[in-house]
């Protein structure tokens, strides 16, 4: 059982202020930290990072200060997160037969999480992780309330999404002939026709994308250190 993990580093940092994805946290760029449960992880067999032209050299450096037998390529990202992951796919391992992909923003990812995805895709085309609401929601026209929403139904979408490796390839190759634009992978495998599992992750699991998360992440991983 093969998969590959891709993760997209192509982010400008613009909302952030500077590119997070390697900024120091607890003494590490942050990207090693996401990279770290991958690298462990027995499942992975190797690992795609998209990045900007630029940034490639200081991400192969940062990848080559990591002790590990497993295959980590850096290849160039596109102009969009979605054009990041389907350049990605050429270069994943010929043989794979599953592809994880992850946001370099989320270091808090465990090697559980990532082992229970790929397992589930021995049931399932597609799985993706999440956690539900805890808030009211509220549907907004304007700045009036026309609505509340069942928080029962609603679920706060994360990575890391795992596919099919063929599932994954037919959903980018719709998505490029049709125009699809997706804020995730799994929205592009609903819009070709497979059903997408969903299974609970945790909210530790966040993205990095202001500096508040970023706090809160440096509290969180001082919180471990210290337990």
């Amino acid at each position: 059982m093969l998969a590959s993990a891709i993760i997209p580093a192509a982010g400008s940092g613009k909302r952030f202020g500077e590119k997070k994805q390697f900024k120091e946290l607890n003494g590490r760029p942050l990207i090693l930290h996401t990279l770290a449960p991958f690298i462990e992880s027995v499942v992975i067999n190797d690992i795609v990072i998209a990045t900007q032209i630029k940034d490639a050299e200081d991400v192969s450096n940062i990848v080559k200060s990591i002790e590990t037998d497993k295959k980590i390529s850096v290849v160039e990202g596109g102009s969009t997160r979605q054009r990041s992951i389907q350049h990605a796919l050429n270069y994943i391992n010929a043989n794979t037969k599953y592809v994880c992909v992850h946001d370099a923003a989320r270091p808090f990812v465990s090697i559980n999480l990532i082992d229970k995805l790929i397992d589930a895709l021995k049931n399932y085309d597609a799985v993706t992780v999440g956690h539900q609401s805890t808030d009211t929601l509220k549907l907004v026209n304007g700045e009036l309330i026309q609505s509340t929403i069942d928080r029962e139904k609603i679920w706060h979408v994360q990575t890391p999404q795992a596919f099919l490796r063929e599932v994954i390839m037919n959903a980018y190759e719709l998505g490029e002939k049709e125009g699809l634009i997706a804020t995730d992978d799994s929205s592009l495998v609903e819009r070709a026709g497979y059903q997408v599992k969903i299974i609970k992750g945790s909210s530790n699991n966040f993205k990095i994308t202001t500096k508040e998360d970023w706090i809160m992440a440096e509290a969180l991983l001082s919180f471990e250190k210290n337990v």
